[in-house]
């Protein structure tokens, strides 16, 4: 399948881009998310293309003043380009991957490690260099915070294309979360894969049936670019299904209203669009 994107024009200019620039350094460059997701249908809209370049050293990349971790944006026509640069020490030492990069770690490992999770578009393979992956530890409170994180996005006030994309986010994250907690063998990251697993979940009665009405939403909004309910409404659903899961200690953690917010707050700076949700809530009952 790698064969197909090498023949993509938009995959070879940004391959030929990153060579000019660093080919002395590039080890491999891995294709990740919906852009390199074989199981989805081909009416899929792909808008974000996400790639991780592996390198020998992140000395020579470029770096943002205000982080040490080295990534790029970019916006190329109707498509947003994501590069991300990554060690092949750090994705080998979980402390030093996290100086390194934004991601969750075990997340990124599965990714990179486990073939039907990646394309491999440039360079070595070295996915047999990785640690394996059939015990990882995961950091579920990172993990979920990380579907929190895009929740909070789509609470922006003016609704848009970017706030509905932001909310699909956070529900595909939330079901990866869900994947890997009630079943620590769950190690793939295309979101079919995800949806058919949750929906397992809900049959062996693991989690409520709402969930499965909000990938079904979710799923639909990626390939018409409409939800069936009103955005507001099934967003606002949402979040109140997520906090009631939390507050029941349904999942991993148990966290009442106070412990809520100060998870948000304690999280990528702050995620206040969330804290003002949870104290309305408050207001109402």
């Amino acid at each position: 399948m790698t064969q197909k994107y090498l023949s993509d024009p938009l995959i070879k200019n940004i391959l030929a881009d990153l060579e000019s620039r660093f080919s002395r350094h590039i080890i491999s460059v891995f294709g990740l998310g919906s852009y390199f997701d074989q199981n989805l249908p081909l009416n899929w809209v792909k808008n974000d293309v996400d790639l991780v370049v592996i390198v020998d050293s992140l000395e020579f990349i470029p770096k943002q003043d205000w982080t040490e971790v080295r990534y790029e944006k970019k916006q190329i026509e109707d498509k947003k380009i994501w590069i991300g640069y990554n060690s092949l020490e750090g994705l080998k030492n979980r402390e030093q991957f996290r100086k390194e990069s934004f991601a969750n770690y075990e997340w990124s490992l599965l990714d990179l490690k486990l073939l039907e999770n990646s394309a491999l578009l440039y360079g070595q393979n070295i996915r047999d260099e990785l640690p394996e992956v059939a015990n990882l530890q995961f950091d579920y409170s990172d993990i979920l915070i990380r579907s929190l994180y895009h929740l909070n996005k789509s609470f922006r006030e003016d609704v848009s294309f970017e706030t509905m994309r932001e909310f699909t986010k956070g529900v595909f994250k939330l079901g990866f979360y869900l994947c890997i907690y009630f079943d620590s063998n769950y190690r793939f990251t295309s979101l079919f894969t995800i949806a058919g697993k949750v929906k397992q979940l809900v049959t062996s009665g693991k989690i409520d049936n709402d969930i499965n009405s909000y990938f079904e939403e979710s799923i639909i909004y990626r390939i018409t670019s409409q939800f069936k309910t009103e955005f507001m409404l099934l967003r606002d659903n949402f979040v109140k299904f997520l906090f009631n899961l939390l507050t029941s200690g349904i999942l991993h953690k148990k966290m009442e209203r106070l412990a809520l917010i100060k998870f948000f707050r304690e999280s990528f700076g702050g995620l206040g669009h969330l804290v003002r949700f949870v104290k309305k809530l408050e207001t109402l009952e």
